[in-house]
């Protein structure tokens, strides 16, 4: 069992899926009928920092690398999604909170390595994208949870690709694991969407620009070529032009749809980067 729990891809995929699967129906369980349903999707934050801190460690506080920062960065967004959900906090409030979690959170991991214009070219990219996870879609208590959900399995997979690519096994295995967990979470919402996305959700988002700024400003992989995979956050608006039934197959084949199309531009992404490294990918 310790060899197999040791294995890399283990850790990255098959630990993550069953971790996310579990933690999302206790989650939901614990909360009963009407807050279960609210904060059931922090199960895949709670998942990435379990497999985080079983496969890489807990860093130490305060954390002396920029792994570790984004490890307590993802707990406090963590916590942050947990309460807010469980009070039922919507809309602007909410999505300031998490504005001023994300960016406080990029200002203390990415401010040391910041040394040139390309950086703050970087470090400006990575707050609009942080502005469209706050602020893009404002938490609803009728949103459904598959569209942003595809997203970040989108966002993770091509993160985790670009890193394994560019030899950050550490970052590679962190995103992927985020991704995987994210697959958990999209096996309760299909066929039938039963879970909201909230704050909860948007922290998870969160934590993949979190991850792209760990990958931009602390390794030597093309980490450029991510935003190739930034037209995943349109896929909710082609599947809304899919020729479909607005019955439970029509619903259920939309979103499969669309959660291939998301990963589309990812897959691109992750292409780019092997491609530009002569066709050689990491050993890892």
């Amino acid at each position: 069992m310790n060899e197999l729990l040791n294995d890399p891809f283990v850790q990255s995929s098959a630990l993550p899926l069953a971790l996310g699967f579990a933690l999302v129906g206790v989650l939901r369980v614990a909360g009963g009928a009407a807050v279960g349903r609210r904060i059931a999707v922090a199960g895949i934050a709670a998942a990435f920092l379990a497999v985080f801190a079983l496969v890489i460690g807990v860093p130490a506080l305060p954390p002396p690398s920029s792994m570790g920062k984004l490890f307590w960065s993802a707990a406090v967004g963590l916590a942050l999604g947990l309460a807010t959900d469980t009070v039922g906090l919507r809309g602007r409030a909410a999505s300031a909170l998490v504005a001023v979690w994300l960016s406080g959170s990029l200002a203390w991991i990415a401010a040391p390595a910041i040394a040139s214009a390309a950086d703050v070219a970087t470090a400006l990219i990575l707050l609009a994208v942080g502005a469209w996870v706050a602020f893009g879609r404002l938490p609803s208590r009728a949103e459904g949870p598959a569209a942003p959900a595809a997203v970040l399995l989108a966002l993770a997979l091509a993160v985790g690709g670009t890193a394994l690519i560019g030899s950050s096994a550490s970052i590679a295995q962190a995103a992927l694991a985020l991704a995987a967990a994210t697959g958990g979470f999209l096996l309760w919402n299909w066929p039938v969407e039963r879970h909201a996305w909230g704050v909860s959700g948007q922290a998870a988002l969160g934590i993949v620009v979190l991850l792209a700024a760990v990958l931009a400003f602390f390794t030597q992989a093309q980490a450029a070529l991510l935003l190739i995979a930034l037209p995943a956050v349109l896929a909710d608006h082609l599947r809304r032009r899919l020729p479909l039934p607005e019955t439970g197959f029509g619903r259920a084949a939309g979103t499969a749809a669309m959660t291939v199309i998301a990963i589309l531009p990812a897959l691109a992404a992750i292409g780019a980067a092997y491609l530009l490294t002569g066709g050689e990918a990491s050993p890892y």
